[in-house]
């Protein structure tokens, strides 16, 4: 004799999810490549990487991204975007973060990013932000508009990397399908990084990504360049 199926109690039933806030539908349109930003115009010293062959594979572009994370770009700008958030007034930060460019390039590639990041939120969402580099926009913008700096920092990182990630793609040694998988396999280390810069101040700011760093510098006499940095 078949015995009837248990009934399911009260305790069994598992709970509708939370909706998504639309604050963080905003910061994923923030920090999406639709976004008229200009990043796709950006390599931040990719191309040169990839004409001195110092990325020529999938293993190679991981392993350049895992540094500009942890070490270079992707740690500092995590920072800037924190203070510029937690700032009454984000000038300073701002003129911080200018200090700290460590190439002509990379200053050029923050501060016009920053711009057209800034005049887009100015006329969509009825702010009036001065320009300021991508990542000090950024937290300034998230602050102003109530949005989460955690998730704001995690998105940015997540944003960069996908960002470079595209770069290489069009630059010809990744396909689209092996660039998808380089950017899920940093996903946890975003999470970590916006993780360890919570407590940061620009004391903590620094660069050990030495050879991106040469790259963008190199960047500036590169012929026949696609990319603006």
């Amino acid at each position: 004799m078949a015995m009837a199926a248990p009934m399911h109690t009260i305790t069994d039933i598992r709970p509708m999810p939370t909706p998504i806030d639309v604050r963080f539908l905003t910061l994923i349109q923030w920090l999406s490549p639709a976004f008229p930003t200009g990043a796709f115009a950006y390599s931040h010293g990719i191309e040169t990487a990839i004409h001195e062959g110092w990325i020529a594979n999938a293993k190679d572009l991981e392993r350049w991204l895992r540094d500009c994370l942890s070490d270079g770009s992707g740690r500092a700008d995590a920072i800037w975007l924190r203070l510029a958030h937690a700032a009454d007034d984000p000038s300073e930060i701002d003129a911080k973060a200018r200090a700290f460019a460590l190439a002509q390039e990379r200053l050029r590639e923050a501060d016009r990013q920053g711009a057209a990041f800034v005049a887009t939120v100015n006329a969509v969402w009825g702010q009036a932000l001065p320009e300021m580099l991508l990542p000090v926009a950024v937290g300034r913008a998230a602050r102003l508009t109530e949005l989460d700096v955690d998730a704001a920092a995690t998105l940015y990182l997540q944003s960069f990397v996908a960002n470079l990630t595209l770069a290489a793609t069009r630059l010809g040694p990744i396909g689209q399908t092996t660039g998808q998988r380089i950017i899920h396999s940093l996903q946890s280390l975003c999470l970590d990084i916006a993780e360890e810069t919570k407590a940061a101040d620009a004391d903590d700011v620094h660069g050990n990504a030495f050879l991106s760093d040469i790259a963008s510098m190199a960047h500036e006499t590169l012929e026949s360049r696609l990319f603006q940095s």
